[in-house]
């Protein structure tokens, strides 16, 4: 793209006139060049040509009417070349996610792994570097270097993700106007930048234009083939972004089911933030509660018809892939894929040797130390994603690498069989609210340390618009009997984005109306969960943060599951502590663990007493981690 679209071979020759017979050949022949022919080039045949450069093969250039500059076929070779060139870079952008998530997934455990996570993880860089790439294997122009064209490539589509992701917050109709400018500026960019950093020289107008009209035409639609393949490739109904309520299990659809518009909203393009859930082109049809009813309840329908049988830990290496299959997994060496009743639409989740499992998160926890009889407190938050007794069975090695680290865990997503024995397998009590339909409860698992005083459910939070099956809040009164500090924690998991986030915030919102309301202005504790809201920019909190409750780490953007975007977090209000920044730790990352685990990561926080009485400068760097908005 930061060539332009390459010039004909041979020229048409502009002295000939056609007859009048020949004027609808001639449209269509103008069109063949202008038109078809540009986008063909940037596209397909840019592909091939790599090929073919690399094989020693015969390039091919489709022929293209040679327009003088700023008319009005120029103008529109440049936004076909634009058009064209979307699917290279769209490919080229999976392409580099693929290796880089390879790349994550051998370096996982290692501390350099650790600290290129985020950015090998990131759909973002992967669309950045695969641009670069592609754009420094295409054969150079005169006057041009392969690396000057990646260079130039790579700082195009760096202004296209910073331009697109500064125009997010814009309303529609701007959006509107900002991607086709941002992509101006960005081809524009991508011009200059290629031929200084191949010659040293500035590029002539009439190219810096044209390039500027492509990425126009690229910017505009390339987020677009982004979300329409991902919809394509990931559908799923009853659908649900992976991490929702009912964590992802991807579902099928009876006709009757379809009829009810659910979408899967996710954006994997350059248009919005990684992971992102909203965007000019992410609106769904649900926009009432009947709707929404059913909606749920055709998905609780699924979730009941599809549960998977977990083996014991140590049948899993005697099983066949088409035995995990008949379980309810997914394995890609099994052939009776077919009886998988959602295959068809999205993969089930995959089942991973318990043992290799427990082995990748131990490295992970081993940092870490137990939680201890005094000192700091160390509380968790996790949606476990359905477990259930034969769930915490298999896992049991990898959850005693987790539960002992800390004296309180906030837990979603689990019945009262599986809490249970996740408790009695490390030592711990548990505290459980009702389960729904779908064996979705929340709860606790509580270190000896802390004495449980009383609990309390808040049922008037699952109670919202007659929508079957939220989830309760759930309360536990503490004792921490080595200080003597009494406080509350509320689990929680508002209502899932199915449906939409627009369409499904004004449920959250009430819900954390009801719950600020029923909590009260004396609560002193901690509320934490999956709270199905982005917390880095939420509004669907502010009833709770206006009763006086503060976020931990507000600005984080950390991706807490696996489809991106921080839904999990902790809120806090009246503690005698400081709590520090949580740490997420997101095992599905690791393709040695995958979200077989959970599509959930684990987040951890402290809370340390505060110290009045000595000087504050004894504190400072104690404090440089610690969330400094305490009350």
């Amino acid at each position: 793209m930061h060539r332009g679209p390459r010039m004909p071979d041979i020229a048409s020759d502009s002295k000939s006139k056609a007859s009048d017979a020949h004027k609808s050949d001639t449209a269509v022949n103008w069109a063949e060049q202008n038109i078809l022919n540009p986008a063909l080039n940037a596209g397909p045949l840019a592909m091939y040509n790599i090929v073919a450069d690399a094989a020693n093969l015969p390039e091919v250039h489709l022929q293209v009417e040679e327009q003088k500059p700023y008319s009005p076929g120029w103008f529109v070779q440049g936004a076909s070349g634009g058009v064209g060139a979307v699917l290279p870079f769209y490919l080229a952008g999976k392409g580099a996610g693929k290796a880089m998530l390879a790349a994550d997934g051998a370096l996982a455990g290692t501390r350099v792994g650790e600290a290129l996570s985020p950015v090998l993880t990131s759909s973002r860089v992967a669309n950045i570097t695969g641009a670069a790439a592609f754009g420094g294997l295409q054969k150079p122009d005169e006057n041009h270097t392969r690396l000057g064209n990646a260079i130039g490539t790579g700082v195009g589509f760096l202004v296209f993700d910073r331009g697109n992701l500064l125009s997010k917050q814009l309303p529609v109709a701007g959006r509107i106007m900002a991607y086709p400018m941002t992509g101006f500026v960005g081809g524009a960019v991508m011009s200059e930048t290629s031929q200084l950093a191949s010659n040293g020289k500035l590029a002539p107008t009439e190219v810096v234009l044209q390039s500027g009209v492509q990425g126009m035409a690229l910017n505009t639609l390339l987020p677009l083939a982004h979300e329409g393949f991902t919809r394509i490739s990931t559908k799923s109904v009853p659908s649900e972004p992976v991490g929702r309520q009912g964590s992802g299990k991807p579902g099928g659809t009876s006709a009757s089911e379809s009829k009810i518009g659910a979408e899967e909203v996710r954006t994997n393009g350059i248009i919005s933030p990684e992971g992102g859930l909203e965007g000019a082109f992410s609106k769904v049809a649900l926009r009432n509660s009947t709707e929404l009813r059913a909606l749920s309840k055709s998905y609780s329908n699924w979730v009941n018809e599809t549960k998977p049988s977990y083996p014991a830990t140590e049948e899993f290496a005697k099983l066949s892939p088409n035995e995990i299959v008949q379980r309810g997994f997914y394995h890609p060496e099994a052939t009776n894929l077919d009886l998988l009743k959602t295959f068809q639409d999205a993969k089930p989740r995959p089942l991973p040797d318990a043992k290799v499992v427990a082995s990748e998160v131990g490295k992970s926890m081993e940092s870490m130390p137990m939680a201890k009889p005094t000192g700091d407190l160390v509380l968790g938050e996790w949606n476990m994603e359905f477990l259930t007794g034969d769930k915490a069975q298999y896992f049991s090695d990898t959850y005693k690498h987790i539960v002992p680290r800390h004296h309180l865990m906030f837990v979603e997503e689990t019945n009262v069989d599986g809490l249970a024995r996740v408790a009695k397998d490390n030592g711990y009590n548990y505290e459980v609210s009702r389960d729904n339909s779908r064996g979705q409860a929340v709860g606790f698992l509580v270190h000896p340390r802390l004495k449980v005083l009383g609990t309390h459910t808040y049922e008037e939070v699952a109670n919202v618009h007659n929508i079957p099956d939220l989830r309760p809040a759930f309360r536990v009164d503490l004792l921490d009997t080595a200080s003597g500090e009494k406080f509350s924690a509320v689990t929680v998991h508002l209502k899932s984005m199915r449906g939409g986030p627009e369409a499904t915030a004004p449920v959250r919102t009430e819900q954390a109306r009801i719950l600020a309301a029923s909590l009260g202005k004396d609560f002193r504790g901690i509320v934490a969960g999956d709270w199905n809201t982005f917390l880095d920019k939420t509004r669907e909190l502010d009833p709770l943060l206006n009763a006086g409750f503060k976020i931990a780490n507000p600005g984080d953007t950390t991706s807490t599951q696996s489809m991106g975007g921080r839904l999990d977090g902790f809120l806090y209000k009246g503690i005698p502590w400081l709590m520090s920044n949580p740490e997420v730790r997101p095992f599905f990352q690791n393709p040695r663990i995958t979200r077989g685990l959970s599509d959930h990561g684990l987040l951890s926080t402290t809370l340390r007493p505060q110290r009045t009485t000595v000087p504050i400068l004894q504190y400072i760097p104690t404090w440089a981690s610690f969330d400094r908005s305490r009350n």
